[in-house]
């Protein structure tokens, strides 16, 4: 007979597997524009499939992004193009499993360490595993999510063996790579190199070997900037030259202080609400002078800091997601009185009250179903994979399209790079009667609409095809999602001649 823990452990990875799976091929798009156009499009410049360095982000020629996430990406995209087998949607696809894969390991990784200093309930892992977000930013091709990565791996390896020498040499590798893929990953070493000084009582052997093993990746990174970008280059300098000296990075998104705690309020706030008070509880908690946890240490000295950043974006924290949760339940399970202890006490017992927990349940396969079952897609990432995925079927066709789907540097999911593919002909109408003049000379063609039912030239061009004799090959949402809401009409159909 299974015993508990293997029931609920069992189901939380089984729920893990199936939900990254999902998301991993669901999730074509972005959630922010850098995960393609300063990762995706720099591989496919970097090896040569795209000459034009124009096309690249303000970043290239500011040479402020580090060449080391791309350039991995790039290694991948050549020995596709090598071994003959290269597609850009097969690839994206790809890195979208790999990515998700390392999370997963993570996550083990993570329980592990948790679930064995804390004693935690196998039950907590099952609900972990329910974590609506986790899929979603776990396929991410993004900075954030691959110095995530690192980042967990990094902090485990400290806190396992924290006498051990070598340990600290190893650990301050993997934080250098988690600094290459994103520079901000410094906040939170500030706070972490405080709590070692402190627990040490001052700079010893071990803290010069994490420097050392720190300063390794740091060397690589330059040497691979150089062969990105041409010449000699230091990046984490140009970075906080530009953004933060001369405030460029102001410029985008400028919040007040207080902006995280508004947004950690208003997403999902019955999930987010208490996975925050969870990790401030453990924080408070483990940051005494007797205990001194690695993990709260760059936890808060990470959130703290970007709090005092002008630019401000929910994605800067994505780095955390992967063991904050696990601070949360490590604090919710402990049985340490508080001045809040009463009230501690009643809302610990709540988490297994079965409404709650049904509740709980439901409310993450909602969420995981808006976030993920429509990927991260934007309108132009959905009009090319529809595209992509139609046209076996409608063979020798074009496509006509109120969008140029390669506009703004796009380059990447470049239709022309599939094998055998047909409707390789994109022709760009702007209203009703352009339309009208493309299909009368392409009279079997897949025609893209995309914009807001309540724009007149929309609601135009709708009316052309509902005159016509076109089919639904593939739509993104109902029809009444985007006549209810102010969701885009996304919608290809397919016309003949009649």
């Amino acid at each position: 007979m299974i015993k508990p823990l293997d029931r609920y452990i069992k189901l939380g990875l089984l729920t893990l597997l199936v939900g990254h799976l999902i998301a991993a091929y669901t999730s074509f798009g972005y959630h922010h524009p850098d995960e393609h156009f300063q990762i995706l499009e720099w591989a496919r410049y970097f090896i040569g499939m795209s000459k034009d360095a124009s096309q690249l982000p303000w970043e290239f020629a500011a040479q402020i992004r580090p060449w080391f996430q791309p350039i991995l990406h790039a290694v991948f995209l050549k020995s596709f193009v090598l071994l003959g087998i290269y597609n850009p949607f097969s690839a994206a696809f790809f890195f979208r499993l790999v990515y998700a894969a390392l999370n997963i390991w993570s996550l083990i990784a993570l329980w592990k360490y948790f679930q064995e200093k804390y004693s935690l309930s196998s039950k907590w892992f099952f609900l972990l595993s329910l974590t609506w977000f986790f899929p979603y930013i776990h396929v991410r091709t993004s900075s954030e999510n691959l110095a995530g990565i690192f980042l967990s791996f990094a902090l485990l390896a400290l806190v396992k063996n924290i006498n051990s020498f070598r340990t600290f040499f190893f650990a301050g590798l993997l934080f250098g790579f988690a600094f290459l893929a994103r520079y901000q990953i410094a906040l939170g070493l500030v706070g972490l190199a405080l709590v070692l000084l402190i627990g040490d009582r001052g700079i010893r052997q071990k803290h010069w070997l994490l420097l050392l093993g720190f300063l390794v990746p740091v060397g690589l990174g330059v040497f691979l900037d150089r062969i990105g970008y041409g010449n000699w280059v230091f990046t984490p300098y140009q970075y906080f030259k530009v953004n933060l000296v001369d405030h460029v990075a102001d410029k985008y998104n400028p919040y007040p202080w207080y902006q995280y705690f508004l947004w950690i309020a208003q997403l999902n706030p019955f999930i987010s609400l208490p996975l925050f008070y969870g990790v401030l509880g453990f924080s408070f908690q483990n940051l005494k002078k007797n205990k001194l946890d690695l993990f709260a240490a760059f936890t808060m000295s990470f959130f703290i800091l970007h709090c005092f950043i002008t630019n401000k974006e929910y994605r800067f924290l994505f780095p955390l997601m992967n063991f904050a949760p696990f601070m949360a339940i490590a604090y919710f399970q402990s049985t340490e009185s508080t001045v809040f202890s009463k009230f501690e006490a009643w809302m610990k017992k709540v988490f297994w009250v079965p409404a709650f927990f049904t509740f709980y349940i439901l409310l993450n396969i909602v969420s995981f179903c808006v976030s993920t079952l429509h990927g991260a897609s934007t309108q132009t990432h959905w009009a090319v994979h529809a595209v992509y995925h139609a046209f076996r079927d409608y063979p020798n066709t074009v496509w006509l399209s109120n969008r140029d789907y390669l506009e703004g540097g796009q380059q990447f999911y470049n239709l022309n790079d599939v094998a055998d593919f047909q409707p390789h002909e994109l022709h760009v109408y702007h209203n009703s009667d352009e339309l009208i003049a493309l299909k009368q000379q392409f009279p079997n063609a897949n025609v893209l609409i995309d914009g807001n039912l309540r724009d007149p030239a929309i609601y135009g061009v709708m009316s052309v095809i509902e005159g016509s004799n076109c089919k639904v090959i593939s739509r993104a949402f109902p029809k009444i999602l985007s006549e209810k809401a102010k969701i885009p009409y996304q919608v290809l159909y397919h016309c003949e001649k009649g």
